[in-house]
């Protein structure tokens, strides 16, 4: 049974992390990550790591069953990861139009989404039309982002902040602050 579980471990996410890296779409530029978990990369846009940047976590949830998932949509989109990111599980970033940046040293939980963009237009005769907006996703150094956090376009995300497990982000916060909620506010400041 010991050998059975090793075997598991060791070869069974090796193939789904080929498989869906040769479903993906798209690559990379900059370093090489260590990708822990399978990684899908979507679009044609730019996605750029720093160096030292982990995604996916052993042990932890949905690591047998989840994916992160990285997509710049449109060619002039672009994703940026600065230097000693890690990632838990199930990461998920979308940059429509524009960028979503996030600067170094910053922690992401599992089940993060981060998207720069509404995707349909509010008006329902519009909903499909493609006039709908993006804006810039910012989240500055030494950010962690606790588990199911999800990240709203036009967010900038001060340095040192902390963003508790289950908020919804929707306006940008300041720097040493702990944020929490549905929508996300201000809780209390970090000490610094």
């Amino acid at each position: 049974m010991r050998l059975i579980k090793y075997l598991v471990r060791k070869y069974f996410q090796r193939i789904r992390k080929f498989i869906y890296r040769a479903l993906s779409n798209n690559t990379y530029k900059g370093s090489r990550p260590y990708m822990r978990q399978p990684v899908c990369f979507e679009g044609k846009g730019t996605i750029v790591f720093g160096n030292n940047v982990t995604l996916g976590n052993y042990p932890s949830p949905n690591f047998y069953d989840g994916a992160i998932y990285l997509e710049a949509r449109e060619k002039e989109s672009i994703i940026r990861f600065g230097n000693n990111i890690y990632s838990n599980n199930n990461l998920s970033i979308i940059a429509e139009n524009g960028e979503i940046s996030l600067g170094d040293n910053v922690l992401i939980g599992t089940n993060v989404e981060i998207i720069n963009s509404d995707f349909h237009h509010i008006h329902p005769e519009k909903r499909n039309s493609g006039l709908h907006k993006s804006k810039n996703v910012i989240i500055e150094s030494n950010v962690f982002i606790g588990s199911n956090v999800k990240i709203l376009k036009g967010v900038t995300i001060g340095r040192n902040s902390i963003i508790s497990n289950g908020s919804v982000v929707f306006d940008s916060m300041p720097e040493n602050s702990i944020i929490k909620g549905n929508p996300a506010v201000v809780y209390m400041k970090i000490d610094t």
